[in-house]
């Protein structure tokens, strides 16, 4: 199974590393930024199945957002927002996008994560010794 690669790309060095670190904690692997230009470098150079980004940083909504979903219009977006959603929802909302406003638990940072991730954060590992075997269905 190839690892599930994340670009972060937000400006706050303190939310970007904790963001970053409960990502790695659960098994992703995160290349984190604070320049939307890197940010369009590092996603061209591999493949990356989902972006986090900080909408109120200048070039995201106007840059980022556009180019990266012209270019891989199937790609998986997170913004992350100073603003509620109900305010996010007046202006230009980006409807294939999921939010998260600051400051952002880490639990819901994770479901949301898992989720886009195909995985579900509280799932139950299945011990394969322990499932019946068509001998034992028989009896």
């Amino acid at each position: 199974m190839s690892p599930e690669l994340i670009i972060l790309v937000e400006d706050d060095m303190n939310l970007r590393q904790s963001i970053a670190l409960i990502l790695q904690r659960a098994g992703y692997l995160v290349t984190a930024t604070d320049c939307v230009s890197k940010a369009m470098d590092i996603i061209h150079s591999g493949k990356y199945h989902l972006i986090i980004s900080d909408i109120n940083m200048p070039e995201t909504k106007n840059i980022l957002l556009p180019k990266v979903l012209g270019i891989y219009p199937y790609m998986s977006v997170v913004i992350l927002t100073d603003q509620s959603i109900l305010e996010t929802e007046k202006e230009d909302k980006l409807l294939s996008a999921q939010y998260l406003v600051k400051p952002i638990a880490p639990e819901r940072l994770l479901d949301c994560v898992g989720t886009i991730m195909g995985k579900m954060s509280n799932s139950i590992p299945v011990n394969l010794n322990n499932l019946p075997t068509s001998h034992d269905r028989n009896h």
